[in-house]
């Protein structure tokens, strides 16, 4: 770097200095109350929300006969066959909906992935998911579209409340791979534009079922 570079760029970080704003009222041991705003809301609907921004859908379900019922409208709408589910936990649901599935994957057949998940973040509207889950990487990363059955019990507000409770579930078998999944993939790479769908599903759906 010339030298006049480097001092166009040490201007422009002071300049930027003197117009930021820092709150000069932090103690040293700051909590997230004093930097983040929560919503004085139900988990649930402050996930509901966060979710909506990030290009996501949320259908809550008062049990799973709710949600099978849902998922029965939601293919009539979308079609979601072909689907992918090796999760033995939804086989229930699936054939309570009509729905046909397959276990083992196939990239070139599979439109739909449906898949557990570790825990919600409300903060976020994101979802925490693992290589311990059935179908791991496949589900969450190649289908169309990605469908998460998850129930109100699996919230938390932040990241690392689920992070913690993972390592606790797990113990020394902890996943090889943790992941927050924040809506449909996307990308604005090509001229600042973005792209939802670019290296993985399109759409994001999260049913949130109250109680087993």
């Amino acid at each position: 770097m010339s030298g006049k570079s480097k001092t166009i760029i040490l201007d422009r970080i002071k300049k930027g200095l003197l117009k930021a704003q820092f709150k000069d009222d932090l103690s040293d041991n700051y909590s997230k109350d004093e930097i983040y705003y929560t919503q004085d809301k139900p988990l649930i609907e402050i996930f509901k929300e966060e979710l909506s921004k990030i290009s996501g859908k949320f259908l809550y379900c008062e049990n799973e006969k709710e949600a099978s019922e849902k998922l029965l409208l939601l293919n009539k709408e979308i079609t979601l066959k072909p689907v992918f589910c090796s999760d033995k936990s939804l086989t229930n649901l699936l054939e309570s909906a009509g729905i046909d599935f397959i276990s083992e994957f196939d990239d070139k057949h599979v439109k739909t992935g449906i898949s557990t998940c570790e825990y919600l973040v409300a903060r976020f509207g994101s979802v925490l998911v693992s290589s311990a889950i059935a179908g791991a990487r496949k589900v969450f990363s190649f289908p169309h579209t990605h469908i998460v059955i998850a129930y109100e019990s699996q919230l938390v507000l932040e990241i690392e409340e689920g992070l913690k409770a993972i390592a606790e579930k797990y113990g020394d078998n902890l996943p090889s791979q943790i992941t927050n999944i924040a809506g449909p993939s996307r990308t604005a790479d090509i001229e600042k534009t973005l792209i939802l769908g670019a290296h993985g599903p399109k759409e994001f759906i999260v049913f949130v079922i109250k109680s087993k």
